[in-house]
């Protein structure tokens, strides 16, 4: 049996790496009135640009973001039992055997994708990755938690099963003016995390879902083979780059573990650094990598471009809106084809022609601003 190939992010780990406090997120801080938060971004952008009807933000693109986002306001909680959940059945609590865990990931695969995933992985979980404790930005916890309390995951529970739901590439063009698709992306996480957890509890088995909460959501799509870490401290897939929102459900369930890819992302970012300039808020870095924190919100120990929330979120006010230039300028971000699928195996391949692919790249007019051909567009109809 070949050995078991290593994250990429392996080779630039420098130190003793510690759990993150998720109370220490960008979000969670912003509850509690230490940063900007998101409820300011968008208060601004109704009074100051909705109620002027600028294109990009009028109110019925803000309308539709919000209702984007509905579902996941409603299952925004880590759902710890399958009391939790309202029930109209019973199907009894016993086990049922799995004699193939490879056919039953297989299974777990394609249940994930059925609930809308475009991309699922596992992995067994490294503990590293578990948030240390729980953070102010659940809305809501089991009764058996509150703020503060550490986070372990329940006896037995060993894999984690990572969703990666796409965005869509029109409404991510769209930045940094409103673009729904990615509060759209977060309740199809939510539906989708909590859709394979209760099929794994009818099973008779556990499973927690999560989504932002609980665990740092890219290491364990890295260990499930889903993608690599980028400059703009967003996943880059193979089918969908940087352009998706990720939830994961912990289970007991025996699983057989991705092994974690290479797609070339790290020589990449190192000559490219596209989401560093056209960064808005600065928050991106230009340099080479450093292992140091940037902030309370960022940790150290590996070698990095560490994004300052901080820088973020105050330009999100300013704006605003929410802002994805980093997704939108990404050379990994492009809409489903042969071409770029050639493209994206040369990059897996060498790193000798990154420089010539970033020059095609800007003459071909990528990753610039477009309002139109949006979803929002195509439900309202015209200009917004």
């Amino acid at each position: 049996m070949s050995p078991r190939r290593e994250p990429t992010y392996q080779r630039f780990i420098t130190g003793e790496l510690q759990r993150f406090d998720e109370d220490n997120t960008a979000y969670s801080r912003s509850d509690r009135g230490e940063i900007v938060g998101t409820h300011d971004v968008l208060k601004r952008g109704l009074e100051t640009k909705a109620a002027k009807n600028e294109p990009g933000y009028t109110r019925e693109d803000f309308a539709l973001l919000i209702a984007g986002r509905a579902i996941d306001s409603l299952c925004r909680q880590t759902t710890l039992s399958r009391a939790d959940m309202p029930r109209r059945w019973s199907i009894g609590e016993e086990r049922m055997p799995v004699d193939d865990p490879a056919a039953m990931t297989d299974k777990i695969k394609r249940v994930g994708r059925w609930f809308g995933a475009g991309a699922v992985g596992v992995c067994e979980v490294n503990p590293l990755w578990l948030y240390s404790r729980w953070g102010t930005h659940n809305v809501k916890l089991a009764p058996e938690f509150k703020v503060g309390d550490p986070i372990q995951l329940p006896d037995g529970v060993r894999y984690a099963v990572v969703l990666a739901m796409p965005m869509d590439y029109t409404d991510t063009q769209r930045s940094p003016a409103v673009s729904p698709t990615t509060d759209l992306g977060y309740s199809q996480q939510a539906f989708a995390a909590t859709s394979v957890a209760e099929f794994i509890r009818a099973l008779g088995w556990q499973a927690v879902p999560s989504g932002n909460d609980m665990a740092l959501s890219i290491p364990l799509a890295v260990d499930a083979g889903l993608g690599e870490l980028a400059r703009n401290g967003q996943l880059i897939t193979r089918q969908f780059g940087p352009r998706v929102r990720l939830s994961k459900v912990f289970t007991d369930l025996p699983l057989v573990p991705d092994v974690p890819i290479n797609l070339g992302v790290q020589h990449f970012c190192e000559s490219c650094a596209k989401c560093a300039k056209k960064c808005p808020g600065n928050a991106i870095p230009k340099g080479e990598r450093t292992d140091q924190a940037d902030n309370v919100s960022t940790s150290p120990g590996m070698l990095k471009w560490p994004v300052n929330s901080d820088r973020c979120l105050a330009f999100w006010h300013k704006n605003g809106s929410y802002c994805s230039n980093c997704i939108r300028v990404c050379p990994y971000n492009k809409p489903p084809g042969p071409a770029h699928a050639v493209v994206r195996g040369i990059l897996q391949r060498t790193s000798l022609l990154n420089r010539l692919l970033l020059i095609g790249d800007d003459l071909m007019g990528y990753g610039k601003q477009v309002l139109r051909e949006s979803p929002s567009h195509q439900v309202f109809g015209g200009k917004s």
